[in-house]
């Protein structure tokens, strides 16, 4: 076996592969043992998620992504069409640019449609795919490098030498290739709508509510006293391996948190079990508890 780098436009890593793949069954050329394009994914869960899913990326979500690609690409398009005639007043021009905008919000909402139903593939290699030869090669065969050169997007081969194997082994040991969760949790509130919001909370607290209504507030009340980033890197500071990986942040006016599908199973066993996400379950402080509890369980031994 003998693998080679070729670099392609970044975040045109799994379309690459994918045309390469389709000329070779074309050509017949069987050469080629395999195309690494090192495909992981995120997928968000949020208020609106009833139901996820952790299984491993299949063929139907690859050609999910291409055809987002695709669309976004067609809606680019259209949008420098539209600019292009945007100084143009004559009834033509206006019907046309009318028909565009048109064509571009339809193509929009599909987009987010799609967006909504599956999750956001992308390449561990960015800017790079391994290509796999059947043989032992010293150097790329010729009639290879100008098959993969032919391929849209393909930027170069940054040399022709294979990689040695020692260091194939070397990089599918060390690259990161866990799928992982995006948490969209409770909303980050600006200052004096979070005290008006405070205030009213501990008023109804206060109010002698019933038990269950007083654990609701008080859940509430912890949410807007927990900050987010600061909690999952004082447990970061004190965990190692895969507990590095976890990314806390403030997204679109929300607490969010980035993991590996593996801490999140961890985290949330019950909810795995049953494949939905309460939305109950959308608040920081109960994702910092858990946190906290499953590092005091494992010790902070993460392996």
């Amino acid at each position: 076996m003998s693998f080679f780098a070729v670099q392609v436009r970044s975040g045109s890593e799994i379309e690459v592969k994918k045309m390469l793949q389709d000329v070779l069954i074309r050509k017949g050329n069987q050469t080629i043992e395999a195309i690494y394009a090192l495909e992981s994914y995120t997928q968000t869960i949020n208020e609106k998620t009833a139901k996820f899913d952790l299984t491993a990326l299949t063929s139907t979500d690859i050609d999910d992504h291409l055809y987002i690609q695709r669309l976004q690409t067609n809606a680019s398009n259209l949008r420098a069409a539209y600019d292009q005639l945007e100084s143009y007043k004559d009834d033509n021009s206006i019907e046309l640019k009318q028909e565009y905008q048109k064509q571009i919000k339809h193509i929009t909402a599909k987009v987010k449609n799609i967006r909504d139903t599956t999750r956001k593939i992308g390449s561990v290699l960015k800017g790079y795919i391994l290509v796999e030869v059947d043989q032992t090669f010293d150097y790329l065969p010729n009639h290879l490098w100008h098959l993969i050169k032919s391929i849209p997007k393909v930027m170069g081969i940054p040399s022709r030498m294979n990689i040695p194997q020692d260091e194939i082994d070397a990089f599918f040991e060390e690259v990161e290739m866990s799928n992982e969760i995006e948490m969209q949790l409770d909303e980050v509130l600006a200052f004096e709508r979070a005290k008006q919001e405070e205030d009213k909370l501990i008023q109804q607290l206060n109010q002698n509510a019933a038990k269950e209504k007083q654990e609701t507030i008080s859940q509430q009340l912890d949410d807007m006293y927990t900050d987010i980033e600061q909690e999952v890197q004082q447990a970061k500071s004190h965990a190692i391996n895969i507990m590095k990986r976890v990314k806390a942040f403030i997204k679109n006016n929300r607490k969010t948190v980035k993991l590996p599908v593996t801490i999140f199973k961890r985290l949330y066993q019950d909810l795995v079990q049953k494949g939905s996400f309460p939305p109950q379950m959308n608040s920081s402080s109960i994702f910092i508890c858990r946190l906290q509890q499953w590092l005091q369980q494992s010790r902070a031994v993460l392996e």
